[in-house]
């Protein structure tokens, strides 16, 4: 996985994308957004639903990675066994 300590922010985050990509606005923290791209836990896209509307530019969007997904399992397993 990865050595990066997550804050409680980036893990809600991580955890939102499980319900599938966010799109890519300007109240998303780069600062929060850009560790978790180096660390391949999320990638960012082209939005194909706005990329089909062809008189705007291509949107983006945040999705999580299989190592994004990994990464929270593994949080997940080590919050449970400290309950």
């Amino acid at each position: 996985m990865t050595d990066m300590e997550l804050t409680d922010e980036q893990v809600a985050f991580l955890a939102d994308l499980r319900n599938g990509a966010c799109p890519a606005v300007a109240a998303l923290d780069a600062s929060m957004i850009g560790p978790l791209i180096r660390a391949n836990l999320v990638r960012w896209d082209d939005d194909p639903a706005e990329s089909a509307k062809r008189q705007h530019p291509p949107g983006t969007a945040f999705t999580l990675t299989d190592l994004g997904e990994q990464c929270l399992v593994e949080l997940e397993t080590g919050r449970q066994s400290t309950e």
